[in-house]
């Protein structure tokens, strides 16, 4: 019986979190406008210039970061949480209750960390 309340605790929480992570996943990355400097209109020196030349140096003060940097800690403690909770609903009795609900802690902690 504790072994089926946990694994439709389980379902239900993967069916409350699921669509959120999959709209999360799926939502487009904006990168910022592009900064437009005051040049001057017309044909100017630097245009015309031909061949080769050096890219403008990038604003170093503001390097652009990875949307997904340190994901691997959340992926992580998304598997972890996640076999707990099987080994937990494995278990059975008050211990396996126990390492499930603190498995899905895990999992669903990491998931949030994830979506943010």
């Amino acid at each position: 019986m504790q072994i089926k309340l946990v694994t439709l605790a389980a379902i239900a929480a993967l069916a409350v979190v699921a669509p959120v992570s999959f709209a999360g996943a799926q939502a487009p990355v904006q990168s910022p406008a592009p900064a437009h400097s005051a040049t001057q209109a017309g044909p100017t020196v630097s245009n015309a210039v031909v061949g080769i030349q050096r890219a403008p140096a990038a604003d170093a003060a503001a390097p652009m970061q990875e949307a997904r940097l340190g994901a691997g800690r959340n992926i992580a403690l998304m598997v972890v949480g996640g076999a707990a909770l099987i080994i937990g609903a494995a278990i059975g009795g008050t211990a396996g209750i126990l390492i499930a609900v603190t498995g899905a802690a895990v999992g669903l902690y990491g998931l949030y960390n994830f979506i943010q």
